[in-house]
């Protein structure tokens, strides 16, 4: 009865020590395992073995602050720590959202940054090893950052400097949080607020510059379209001013083929009439007593009381008909030439 009591107990405790032998961890967690106190080695997600009595999982104090998802407006931060009992490390991004932070801008406004951050745990022992409360450890460096980074900028600079404030803030935590085994992915301002007071004088200078801008736009329009009437009214002068001046080109040249016509038809009727005289010389005499004969008669009929009559009209005749066979002899030579 008693053996069979021994082997009954010795069968528990190897149950025993067999199950605490095992460990199963979660995807995106990892354990620490500790050897009579002193960090041995990391447990990766699957099942694992460690020597019961001997080896211990440490459980670290890694907090975070966090809302409500379901109704984060209304609801408070509040800080939870994200290694379970069993001491699951999470290796997966970590979002931490903080209290209010209260900061002063460099024109002495009071500021209230809304601010959010995105860090993830690379190196579970450093984390658990090198400080003695991670999260804790991240709103603090959070918090002063924000501070001194608010500090250098004006209250204007800190509404249009959101993007430039977390890279700023970014960069700053890196640097220090890397001895802790953390890496900071991502800072974020949510809201901005300011007292009641600067919130007005910031509503009403925001109004005035909307203002003035409009008031710049308007005036902008006003004299583009005063620019345009005038390019019109130039455009149009210029282009009267070239109808014109088509116009007279137009009338110039007409005037100068009329000339050029008349002169040519005098060309070729004095050209007629050289080639007749040259074929019949003595036509010249008849044709300058026919000039004096019809200037004589000009002057008799401009005359009102005097009345003249040659002695002999015989002459005025015989010059006709000296020119009659002329022209006639002309025309019988031209008929025979063709």
């Amino acid at each position: 009865m008693g053996s069979m009591i021994f082997w009954l107990v010795f069968a528990l405790i190897l149950t025993l020590i067999i199950f605490k032998s095992f460990k199963i961890v979660s995807q995106g967690s990892v354990r620490l395992v500790e050897r009579l106190g002193k960090y041995n080695r990391t447990l990766r997600p699957g099942i694992n073995f460690i020597i019961p009595f001997l080896d211990t999982i440490k459980v670290p104090n890694i907090t975070t602050y966090d809302k409500d998802p379901a109704n984060p407006e209304a609801s408070k931060t509040r800080l939870r720590y994200i290694v379970s009992s069993a001491g699951d490390i999470p290796t997966v991004e970590i979002i931490m959202d903080p209290p209010a932070i209260d900061a002063i801008s460099k024109d002495n406004a009071l500021v209230y940054p809304d601010a959010i951050a995105y860090f993830r745990i690379v190196d579970p022992v450093k984390a658990a090893y090198e400080v003695e409360n991670l999260g804790l450890a991240v709103y603090k460096l959070l918090e002063t950052t924000l501070r001194q980074e608010i500090g250098t900028l004006t209250a204007d600079e800190v509404i249009v400097g959101r993007e430039l404030i977390g890279s700023s803030i970014k960069a700053a935590l890196e640097e220090a949080s890397a001895a802790w085994g953390t890496s900071i992915t991502r800072v974020e301002l949510e809201e901005i607020r300011f007292d009641e007071d600067v919130t007005k004088a910031l509503s009403d200078q925001r109004a005035a510059e909307l203002q003035g801008r409009a008031l710049v736009a308007k005036n902008e329009r006003e004299r583009e379209a005063t620019i345009i009437e005038a390019e019109g009214e130039k455009q149009k002068v210029i282009l009267q001013a070239e109808a014109e001046f088509e116009q007279e080109r137009l009338q110039a040249e007409a005037d100068f083929l009329r000339a050029s016509r008349a002169l040519e038809g005098q060309a070729k009727g004095t050209e007629a009439l050289a080639l007749a005289l040259s074929k019949n010389p003595n036509a010249v005499v008849a044709l300058e007593a026919l000039k004096a004969q019809i200037e004589v008669a000009t002057a008799i009929g401009k005359s009102n009381n005097t009345l003249i009559i040659p002695e002999e009209t015989a002459g005025l005749f015989g010059a006709i008909n000296s020119i009659k066979q002329v022209l006639n002899f002309d025309l019988d030579n031209s008929k025979k030439d063709s």
